[in-house]
């Protein structure tokens, strides 16, 4: 049983990983609104996941970070992760930075 929930977790680890992977090449081209919603979609589905694993929502997004291999564009994105309880769907919100804009090819 324990080799079995092992071998699970290296699944989904591995699932994750190329979910942000892909994440991160659809950030990197396409227009910055498409960016943004794809950055955000990530991180709703990185939480989804811990709820599935783990049983409650991760209070922090570096949570997501740490163990599920999420990747935050921080140089090009804000990003607001609002818990309400272990139980309950955190908010997310992602925003522009303008600090960098040539880093967005519009």
């Amino acid at each position: 049983m324990k080799n079995l929930s092992t071998w699970a977790g290296f699944v989904v680890f591995i699932c994750m990983a190329a979910i942000a992977a892909a994440g991160i090449a659809g950030i990197r081209g396409g227009n910055s609104e498409h960016r943004l919603i794809i950055q955000k979609k990530a991180i709703e589905r990185a939480a989804v996941l811990c709820y599935a694993m783990e049983g409650s929502y991760p209070p922090r997004l570096e949570h997501l970070e740490k163990k599920y291999g999420l990747i935050v564009d921080r140089d090009n994105f804000f990003v607001i992760y609002r818990t309400f309880g272990s139980n309950i769907r955190p908010e997310v919100a992602v925003y522009r930075l303008f600090r960098n804009p040539e880093a967005f090819d519009e």
